[in-house]
């Protein structure tokens, strides 16, 4: 089993993001900003039986999940800043798993791996293990990582081009194999509580855009866990 496998499988279909009863589209254009790189049609609509400045996910007939467009963009904001104020996220974020995500920007794939990274923080323990292609693209999150509680074990892999402080508490792994730099992964598991374990896992292509997904479900998660575990990926000393 090798990553490219996994992405194969991770059904393509697209949802609909809409936007009801919208004065402002200042926070409107925050949510699109992170969930526009999905595969989802955005409207807009005016509609006096739905609440106003609210946000929905949808399929053709069915509602999965609305949130307050405000909360939804402070929340986006908040991870950001520091992961240990992290709440639960919204209910949107959760009903866009396993929804192939396309993007050609390396911050909108950083705010995708907060979904994981939150879950870490609220969990209080577990594992949390991250590859980051380059190491030296670890560099600006060390200090979200450092604000994780003590007994989530931070494992961090990629090209060692940088490294991180040998006093930094987490493990380093150098990837050795150029393949395995195509992927940014981010797998959180090993808690008491199996609910909060989740996985993303995003491919580089030629173009340099970022085709991946998250997901929550526990055999996904495993597959995914395995994989990582099975690199050709030494542990290396910070600097």
């Amino acid at each position: 089993m090798v990553f490219a496998d996994v992405l194969g499988r991770v059904d393509d279909s697209r949802r609909r993001l809409v936007f009801y009863n919208v004065e402002s589209r200042a926070h409107c254009k925050r949510v699109v900003e992170y969930v526009g790189v999905h595969d989802v049609d955005i409207e807009y609509v005016s509609d006096p039986e739905q609440p106003d400045t609210t946000v929905s996910v949808q399929t053709d007939d069915t509602v999965l999940a609305s949130d307050d467009i405000e909360q939804v963009a402070a929340y986006i904001d908040s991870w950001e800043t520091d992961l240990s104020t992290a709440t639960c996220p919204p209910s949107i974020f959760e009903a866009l798993d396993e929804t192939v995500f396309r993007s050609r920007n390396k911050r909108q794939l950083v705010l995708a791996s907060r979904i994981i990274e939150t879950r870490a923080a609220r969990a209080g323990d577990g594992r949390l293990a991250v590859g980051f292609q380059q190491l030296s693209l670890a560099r600006p999150q060390l200090s979200l990582y450092r604000s994780l509680p003590p007994s989530v074990s931070v494992s961090l892999y990629g090209d060692p081009d940088w490294l991180p402080p040998a006093d930094s508490g987490f493990t380093i792994h150098a990837l050795e194999s150029q393949h395995h730099t195509d992927y940014w992964w981010v797998v959180f598991d090993g808690t008491d509580n199996p609910g909060q374990h989740a996985a993303l896992l995003a491919e580089e292509t030629d173009d340099g855009s970022y085709t991946g997904f998250w997901t929550y479900r526990p055999s996904l998660i495993d597959e995914i866990r395995e994989i990582v575990d099975g690199l050709d990926a030494p542990t290396v000393a910070g600097r």
